[in-house]
């Protein structure tokens, strides 16, 4: 029995070893872009990720597999969390990637190019065909063709909250474009709806998920729920569809079977949990598996799939259909933490958030800096790389996010097109000391431009 035991304990400690210690080389690494599976890569099969059963995922069932993961209790116990596994040996994102691409902070940007982001070619000029209803997301829209027959997507901001959600969206495609991410081309337009036609063939998806004829009446629905100009013209943004075909969303875990080239299980790529940090300037609660999409492109005359993000009009302020609860970035809808302290405390500990103050202008919503806590940032519900997320991968968005100045700042916020300077100034502020705070805690150090501001104001 002794010798059983000790034999049994002699195990037990070596697989824990082998986990806590498995070297980076374990994962097999990205396929190199003019690979032989690449050239002959099939297209793999378009997939649906259930918004509510990722919702449920990583918030009830997910959360209960992490208390009983013994190799990863190991590792956090001893100090020695499992490390990005496609960096190389400058600790840098393994290059080429289909995920990201180095910009700011690795080459020169200017304020001008930073303006035109993604791309700046919103509709031709000329009347608009509606092909199909939106049926994802909070916001209304539709799918529209334009006169050159180009495909765009048309989001809208809701009454109450004109500019909230488009701004954001307008910010943030330029940040996430900035910061190296795959994103689509997003304009700000204006159109009157006497512009717009409907194709005899658009349709819409009612709640059995059944394709339904699109129609006038329908169309006059979506109109009456979305902000109208005093001249009767309505502003969005019109979302440019992705080249190649859509592939479905991609998941921050695991990794897409069926794609060859997908050898990095997405939890351990760099691009991805050092994006917990770019989240946690731009409020990005909603970074999730179905805000994302993978596209199979043909370039060069070889064919992959490329992983993109989108569906940024609930960053910064912007929860959607309005503002952004002041909850959010603070904890979860579920956190387990928040609820086993207010158990303890019998209710009468204070929430982290309950002294941030709404600045109470509509087209920003509920985002601020005053109470932004860099170092424990949370989205609405866990993400599988944010967790998986340390210190190099931290470090490493925060070098992003501090590549940004003042001026790209505020460059940004102005291509919001706020009609509200009040937004313009409130919002370029923000962002600039959330920046500096993001940079600060973990960097250990500001901006060259703050610090050199900061420099002269303590001089004077």
């Amino acid at each position: 029995m002794r010798t059983q035991r000790i034999g049994l304990l002699s195990t037990t400690l070596f697989v824990c070893a082998l986990a806590i210690g498995a070297p980076r080389s374990a994962v097999a690494a990205d396929a190199p872009p003019d690979s032989a599976a690449g050239k002959k890569a099939k297209m793999p099969k378009e997939q649906e990720y259930s918004y509510i059963y990722d919702v449920l995922n990583h918030s009830l069932f997910r959360p209960i597999t992490r208390v009983t993961d013994w190799p990863r209790l190991g590792r956090q116990a001893t100090g020695n969390k499992r490390e990005a596994a496609n960096v190389d040996e400058h600790d840098q994102v393994r290059l080429p990637s289909t995920w990201w691409q180095p910009r700011i902070g690795y080459h020169a940007m200017s304020v001008e190019r930073l303006r035109q982001g993604s791309g700046t070619n919103g509709p031709a000029p000329g009347r608009w065909k509606i092909v199909q209803a939106k049926s994802q997301g909070v916001t209304p829209g539709f799918q529209i063709k334009d006169s050159k027959g180009d495909r765009f997507l048309i989001k809208f901001d809701v009454p109450d909250y004109a500019e909230l959600s488009t701004g954001a969206e307008a910010i943030c495609t330029r940040i996430y474009w900035a910061a190296g991410y795959n994103v689509p081309e997003n304009v700000l337009v204006t159109f009157r709806p006497e512009d717009l036609d409907i194709d005899p063939k658009a349709t819409t998806t009612d709640m059995m998920g059944h394709d339904r004829p699109f129609t006038a009446g329908q169309l006059k629905a979506i109109l009456g729920t979305i902000a109208t100009r005093k001249d009767g013209t309505i502003r969005c943004i019109a979302s440019r569809f992705l080249k190649g075909k859509p592939l479905g969303p991609f998941k921050y875990l695991g990794r897409r079977r069926d794609d060859p080239e997908d050898r990095i299980p997405h939890e351990l790529r760099r691009e991805l949990r050092g994006m917990w940090a770019i989240a946690a300037w731009t409020n990005h609660a909603d970074s999730r598996g179905p805000n994302s999409l993978d596209m199979w492109v043909t370039e060069n005359g070889r064919s992959f799939v490329r992983h993109n993000l989108i569906d940024f009009g609930s960053t910064l302020g912007s929860g959607g259909l309005g503002p952004r609860s002041l909850v959010t970035g603070t904890e979860y809808y579920l956190d387990y933490n928040v609820m086993l302290r207010q158990l303890g405390t019998l209710g009468l500990s204070s929430f982290e958030w309950e002294s941030i103050v709404d600045p109470r202008i509509p087209s920003v919503g509920r985002i601020e800096s005053a109470e932004f806590n860099p170092d424990n940032w949370r989205p609405d519900y866990p993400n599988p790389a944010y967790d998986e997320r340390t210190r190099r991968d931290i470090e490493w968005g925060a070098r992003i996010v501090g590549a940004f100045t003042d001026d790209h700042i505020r460059a940004m916020v102005e291509e919001a097109h706020y009609s509200d300077p009040r937004a313009t100034e409130y919002m370029t502020r923000v962002l600039i000391e959330r920046r500096d705070k993001i940079t600060r805690a973990w960097l250990g150090t500001l901006p060259q431009a703050t610090a050199k501001r900061d420099g002269e104001q303590v001089a004077r």
